[in-house]
């Protein structure tokens, strides 16, 4: 399963040294050059930067201000790699992805998913979304945080699922 990322869930997963969860549950992560600009981070290798066509750019020009150029050239890049999968929190980002076909998982989606592959178990899960909203501000709603804890307890039999 490949993912393209904008830069909220690098920061974010980097701010709980959770970075490799991405490669854990996906073959390839990609990110174009506004992203990696925008989170100044040093990323792992398997963080990829990829490149957008010269039609992909001019696209990401013109609709510069629906978005910023970091979400736009994830969606771009996603379309132009035929990937699905999209990593955005932002809102409006989320909606944008949807419209154009894609399928956005944000931060917590994203530990969601290592948990349920196996990655982190459920005491490791919980206190990594505490931290991601109580210490570095993700902001996530009261009721989508409680079905998130719910989603990340107990044990999870499909953690054996390929990926």
């Amino acid at each position: 399963m490949k993912i393209v990322t904008n830069a909220s869930p690098l920061i974010f997963l980097s701010k709980i040294d959770s970075l490799g969860l991405l490669q854990q549950c996906f073959s390839d992560v990609l990110a174009p050059p506004a992203v990696l600009a925008e989170t100044g981070l040093k990323l792992p290798d398997f963080v990829e930067q990829s490149q957008l066509s010269d039609l992909g750019e001019a696209f990401v020009r013109g609709a510069l201000g629906s978005l910023h150029r970091g979400e736009l050239e994830t969606l771009v890049l996603a379309r132009e790699r035929g990937t699905d999968l999209v990593a955005v929190d932002d809102g409006a980002a989320r909606r944008k992805a949807g419209q154009m076909g894609l399928r956005p998982i944000g931060t917590v989606g994203i530990l969601v998913l290592a948990r349920r592959f196996g990655h982190l178990d459920e005491p490791t899960a919980l206190e990594q979304l505490n931290l991601l909203v109580d210490r570095h501000g993700l902001y996530v709603s009261s009721a989508l945080l409680q079905q998130v804890r719910h989603a990340l307890a107990g044990p999870h039999p499909d953690a054996t699922e390929e990926h």
